[in-house]
């Protein structure tokens, strides 16, 4: 079934909306209708919950989407000025407060060195930053207690230095974190001098693997020991499954925490996950590389250990609802057309469907768009209102335009939130409860932060 509808959204009806959501903004500050980023254009009609600008130099981080703390009244923003890692924290009326939560120098800094990762406990009330310090060949973990002053403190240490840093709450006490040490060169044995005749103790050997940090009391870790080489990963909500991602020195592998086993996958690296089956997390969707340079997405089911295409050229789909998969793309594209005709204007679609059934329920979105802007897109879901968020671009001269588009699974609509040209990045993240997205954008203009309620 093809459902055709145009994006848009009459002004009284998103107003009307936007009024009916039950959350509120930490202090209420006055509806703003039409707002303007570096890269961006609210839609007219959305309800803009605050327009923020960044500190003048502020860059954006590729990868850091803005992280919602404290129940959403604090909002978390990384980015770099003048080549160092600052975090900010947005809180108070219209989240116009602000104050730096982690730094890698000067007065607002815990440590003085290389801010690696960062990430907020599930409740969002405490902040970890891994911290490299290169001259002391040490990695340290801070932990910063959002209601409290200070820096924060480090609450362990890890010798060595590390080509890979990769941190994961899977509870509010308890923190894992995936190393991976930088290869060095075997020592060779030397003495202290020609008479001593004794041997200078060696550095001390770094840790590897993953590591379970428990944050409460004095702080304890416990390696888990995995028969695998670890890459970046990337963690099921439940915290029992974890996927590497693969790099240049180690491939794809699925990781289960009870059992302490590693299973590698036959897919490309890097594996990207765009989300876990909703009821038991038996399969997960992912995006790999086809042919060398084509996109596209995957579904891999645990159990069988098999992987099954979802969407060709497209590096956008999420679970919605208990377990339907929607996925943005469009059903004629095939892998051959795609390499015949790379540049083909094809119309821009929405798919709704069981793989395991037949009927694909198939919603076109109004304009075309070509194979290669798809599988550049990217879908943000959020399971409290089962909506997504969808970035994808048009063709358009002289520069594509991006497109912001929200679809809500229970009401079967689709609306364009944001738009303008496809320059600089923008990065967005879902506030806990579903009602609000946080978008950060920049360019060399500057930078902003945007929140707003999207229709729907």
């Amino acid at each position: 079934m093809v459902r055709p509808f145009l994006i848009g959204i009459p002004l009284a009806a998103a107003i009307a909306l936007a009024a009916c959501s039950s959350a509120k903004p930490p202090v209420p500050s006055p509806p703003v209708s039409v707002a303007a980023t570096p890269t961006l254009a609210i839609t007219n009609g959305v309800h803009v919950l605050a327009n923020l600008p960044m500190p003048p130099g502020f860059e954006p981080i590729e990868g850091r989407p803005p992280q919602w703390l404290q129940n959403g009244t604090e909002i978390a923003v990384t980015g770099t000025i003048a080549g160092h890692v600052t975090v900010f924290g947005l809180s108070g009326q219209g989240w116009r407060n602000q104050r730096i939560l982690a730094a890698e120098t000067g007065p607002d800094a815990a440590e003085q060195g290389s801010i690696v990762d960062a990430a907020a406990s599930p409740d969002g009330m405490t902040f970890a930053t891994a911290v490299a310090v290169p001259q002391e060949r040490r990695l340290d973990i801070v932990l910063r207690d959002l209601i409290a002053s200070g820096p924060g403190h480090a609450i362990t240490y890890f010798d060595g230095v590390y080509d890979l840093v990769s941190m994961h709450w899977l509870s509010n006490s308890t923190l894992a974190i995936a190393l991976r040490p930088q290869p060095e060169p075997s020592p060779t044995p030397f003495t202290a001098s020609p008479d001593a005749g004794e041997p200078l103790a060696l550095p001390p050997k770094p840790s590897a693997g993953l590591q379970l940090l428990v944050v409460t009391g004095a702080g304890s870790v416990a390696p888990l020991t995995l028969p695998c080489a670890i890459s970046a990963l990337q963690w099921s909500p439940s915290g029992v499954y974890a996927i590497g991602m693969g790099d240049s020195t180690a491939p794809p592998i699925l990781v289960d925490r009870r059992r302490s086993t590693c299973v590698p996958l036959s897919a490309k690296a890097p594996v990207n996950v765009l989300g876990w089956e909703p009821e038991g997390e038996n399969a997960f969707l992912f995006v790999q590389t086809v042919n060398g340079k084509n996109r596209g997405v995957f579904e891999h089911d645990i159990s069988s250990g098999r992987d099954r295409l979802i969407a060709v050229s497209s590096g956008a789909a999420s679970y919605v609802g208990n377990g339907p998969i929607l996925a943005f793309g469009n059903q004629k594209l095939t892998w051959k057309m795609i390499a015949d005709h790379p540049l083909q204007p094809v119309i821009a679609e929405l798919a709704v469907f069981d793989p395991d059934k037949p009927e694909i329920d198939v919603r076109q979105l109004g304009f075309r768009t070509v194979p290669t802007m798809i599988a550049d897109s990217v879908m943000l879901h959020t399971r409290p209102t089962d909506r997504v968020l969808l970035q994808t671009f048009e063709p358009a001269v002289p520069v594509a335009m991006r497109k912001l588009i929200v679809y809500a699974e229970r009401t079967d609509s689709a609306f364009q939130v944001a738009y303008g040209p496809a320059r600089g990045m923008v990065q967005a993240s879902w506030s806990p409860r579903g009602h609000w997205i946080a978008l950060l954008d920049g360019d060399p203009r500057g930078s902003r932060l945007t929140i707003i309620s999207p229709p729907g």
